[in-house]
């Protein structure tokens, strides 16, 4: 664990609590996305969004969370059925208020259909193209973000504690993601959830009730959960929750590997090179000096990198480094083989430390 990556967590400058749109391109084309919300004084549309074929693209409008999202896809290849949500559109790129008198405006009206978001923290809209070109109908199917049953372990959860009423500390929500684990930092202890990308900090110092802190220090690393609290900071994908309750739910897909990964591995061509990975914590040293730390979060594929597979998204603890992506393309008990999308030239191999 790093504290470096502690202090970052708390410089963030207090913003709005986190919502993510995130469009898959399922086909063979490239599509443009816009996408309607209702605005501080009005409805406002946005555009468009290039999504390359395979590849994924958040979209993130205005500066607050939203009940609702709208959302039109455009392609040269392909043609998209949209509900009768009428929002103003152009042809170039735009940011248009209002949703009203859009010919007499010089705009195009045109449908989006719908996103309810009803509490969760994303949402991902994969779109399809069944069969359709040239204008033909096509298949666009919208899925959320794999948020298990919230009623699969309802005798797990958090402890009875007196946390202070909804809103006290900022914005509150409820959100479904993953315990990472908690650290000691001096004399405070800091817990870590992840949830559609982000990290998330729960601090001793902070409003949280203690019994919820002294709870999660006993929990298993990386235990899928349903939290809910007041976002006291937000932003680059990092943010400081007053957390209020909490309840265990059903494992995602990863957790196996997510379990197989856990430990300390050396490489097996270079035995300077260590991963130490702890949680969703990924810390990687060179000749015993721990170089860099980094939040894991698991996901089919890698962003612009072709092929199938679990991916592993590294968000690193000091923001001016960049991001990277590998595929985990082995484990078992005693080697794992790692293939970063910025070197294909061969994995990584890694075998456990004694």
């Amino acid at each position: 664990m790093n504290p470096r990556f502690l202090f970052v967590l708390f410089s963030l400058c207090p913003a709005a609590a986190f919502a993510d749109v995130e469009f898959c391109n399922s086909t063979d084309a490239v599509v443009s996305v816009a996408i309607g919300y209702k605005g501080d004084a009005d409805w406002v549309s946005e555009g468009w969004w290039n999504v390359d074929p395979g590849d994924c693209r958040t979209v993130l409008p205005g500066n607050t969370p939203k009940s609702h999202y709208y959302y039109r896809v455009e392609s040269g290849a392909y043609a998209f059925e949209h509900e009768t949500y009428m929002f103003c559109t152009s042809d170039d790129v735009f940011t248009i208020v209002g949703d009203t008198n859009c010919e007499s405006r010089g705009y195009d009206r045109e449908g989006f259909n719908e996103i309810a978001m009803e509490g969760r923290p994303g949402f991902t809209i994969e779109i399809t193209g069944d069969g359709g070109r040239e204008g033909q109908p096509s298949a666009q199917t919208e899925r959320d973000d794999d948020v298990p049953s919230l009623f699969d372990n309802l005798l797990d959860t958090s402890p009875s504690a007196e946390a202070d009423p909804p809103g006290t500390h900022g914005e509150y929500g409820t959100y479904a993601g993953l315990f990472s684990h908690c650290g000691d930092y001096g004399s405070d202890r800091v817990c870590f959830f992840s949830t559609q990308g982000w990290v998330v900090g729960v601090a001793e110092a902070g409003p949280t009730p203690q019994a919820l802190i002294d709870d999660l220090v006993t929990r298993p690393v990386n235990t899928a959960m349903q939290f809910s609290g007041d976002v006291m900071e937000s932003g680059n994908g990092r943010a400081l929750l007053a957390l209020s309750d909490y309840m265990v739910i059903a494992d995602d897909e990863f957790a196996s590997d997510r379990d197989a990964m856990q430990g300390r591995w050396v490489g097996a061509t270079n035995r300077d090179y260590e991963i130490e990975i702890y949680g969703s914590f990924f810390t990687e040293s060179f000749t015993g000096e721990p170089e860099m730390s980094s939040f894991m979060h698991f996901r089919q594929g890698c962003p612009g990198a072709q092929g199938d597979g679990v991916g592993v998204r590294l968000m690193p603890s000091d923001e001016n480094d960049p991001e990277t992506c590998f595929f985990l393309s082995y484990i078992d008990d005693t080697q794992m083989e790692l293939l970063f999308v910025d070197d294909f030239s061969e994995p990584v191999v890694m075998n456990r430390a004694p």
